[in-house]
């Protein structure tokens, strides 16, 4: 687990290493059940949690095959993530979801966000770095590997040198629930 958390990119990362919960979101960009974590539960989770110093997140890519676009999303949020707009554009993909998803256009979606020049990069990046699988084969060797997982959205909670996997997208106050009573060990 640790070589695979030291080869996560910084920018899938967010809060200290030095939280005493790590939670792994195992998440594909066109599953809706993601979306409707990211977009409802993910904000409060951050606020509460994650800005506090109370838990570590890692955002891991898990796509789907049943999604036909996924991949493609995962490509370009890679992208953007290297230079320096991944928070941005995983936001993008989430909240423009229904459109992209029907035809495909993610290149569209995500140029709403960057500014043409970050927009150019991140084209070029797409088109010619055989690098942005990397990422993604990591957090699916683990998903499958070590996680045992098969669906989406999926939390792995690392606390103690315990890993727990919470399946689906439980409420924002069922997690609290679960995060405090972690804490409170």
């Amino acid at each position: 687990m640790a070589a695979a958390q030291a080869q996560t990119p910084a920018f899938k990362e967010s809060g200290t290493v030095m939280a005493p919960i790590t939670l792994e979101l195992y998440t594909d960009y066109q599953c809706p059940h993601c979306r409707a974590f990211y977009l409802e539960t993910l904000p409060l989770l951050t606020a509460e949690f994650v800005k506090t110093g109370k838990v570590r997140l890692i955002h891991r890519d898990f796509p789907l095959s049943q999604f036909q676009y996924s991949k493609t999303a995962m490509h370009y949020a890679n992208a953007a993530g290297q230079v320096g707009k991944f928070d941005a554009v995983a936001q993008q993909l989430f909240d423009t979801q229904p459109e992209w998803a029907q035809n495909g256009n993610v290149d569209a979606a995500v140029a709403k966000v960057l500014t043409p020049a970050e927009m150019a990069k991140v084209r070029t990046l797409v088109k010619t770095d055989s690098h942005l699988d990397d990422s993604v084969e990591r957090d699916v060797a683990m998903a499958t590997g070590t996680d045992h997982l098969t669906s989406t959205p999926t939390i792995v909670i690392v606390f103690k040198g315990k890993r727990e996997t919470i399946t689906g997208a439980p409420s924002y106050p069922a997690l609290k629930s679960y995060l405090n009573s972690k804490l409170g060990e």
